[in-house]
């Protein structure tokens, strides 16, 4: 079954959780996961982290664990926040199963100049690549904050520009900006879900929420049921990562599979926890 399949036939309640991965241990343990929970779930690297892992290798690794562990149907890959045209246009001829044209930081006009330009390119060569695209401006990092972060007004989306876009470039899905930021901050960032359902009843495809590791579950849920299919949750995991590594560096081995053993369980538990809020 194929990505789009999938998320186009989500029920309103459900939605299909984005885990961002760097080291094979985090990828190992979304595959024991999903392998327990047989409920799709989406790698995601961003450039950095395909520049770390290596985009052929990432994709060879997710492969290898389709084929391997029967996954086929459950376990995909996002070329997540691929800010250019050549980053995208690797991933797409990579066969990544979506790719994130974010082209938040240009101006509109060249935003949708290089989405058309990536989708020409998939539809051109009958490539089965999901293109997401980005309208607004979400801020933030993939990192614990301490300070607050303002959201300005020109920041958030605006329901009718992002209908143009979508019209103008026939993206898949759309990643849109509704108060959300990245990263996990001092204080819960506030949504404004009626721009996010006037946005999701305007453009009529999959919304995807990005920077949902610093929201509640409750307003996740919320947003799963005015439109947004795909959930982004990264800063939460690597929090996990990095607190469960330096418990185990504190033991005498030296051993490192006995050092990361743990922690990958510590991530599987947490993803199979978020999959199952979201898909049930």
């Amino acid at each position: 079954m194929k990505l789009k399949e999938i998320i186009y036939n989500l029920k309103k309640n459900q939605a299909i959780l984005h885990y961002n991965v760097a080291t094979l241990e985090q990828i190992k343990a979304g595959i024991l996961a999903v392998k327990e929970t047989k409920i799709p779930l989406i790698f995601g690297v961003s450039e950095g982290e395909r520049k770390y892992l290596n985009p052929k290798l990432v994709k060879k690794i997710i492969d290898f664990y389709r084929e391997e562990e029967n996954l086929n149907d459950f376990i995909f890959l996002n070329a997540d926040h691929s800010k250019t045209f050549d980053s995208s246009k690797l991933a797409l001829f990579l066969y990544y199963d979506e790719v994130l044209v974010d082209g938040s930081e240009m101006s509109f006009e060249e935003n949708i100049k290089v989405v058309k330009e990536i989708v020409r390119l998939r539809n051109e060569n009958n490539l089965k690549v999901l293109i997401e695209g980005e309208v607004g401006f979400i801020g933030g990092k993939s990192e614990i904050q301490k300070e607050k972060i303002e959201i300005k007004e020109e920041d958030l989306t605006n329901p009718e520009t992002a209908l143009k876009f979508v019209e103008e470039t026939n993206v898949d899905l759309l990643a849109v900006s509704i108060g959300n930021i990245h990263g996990i901050l001092p204080y819960e960032p506030k949504l404004d879900f009626a721009s996010g359902e006037k946005i999701a009843n305007l453009v009529k495809i999959p919304l995807v929420l990005h920077g949902a590791s610093g929201l509640s579950l409750k307003n996740i849920k919320k947003c799963i049921l005015i439109g947004f299919k795909i959930v982004h949750i990264n800063t939460e995991f690597r929090k996990i990562w990095k607190e469960k590594l330096i418990e185990r560096l504190k033991e005498d081995t030296v051993t490192p599979y006995k050092i990361y053993e743990p922690i990958i369980e510590e991530l599987k538990k947490k993803i199979i926890q978020y999959q199952m809020e979201f898909f049930y």
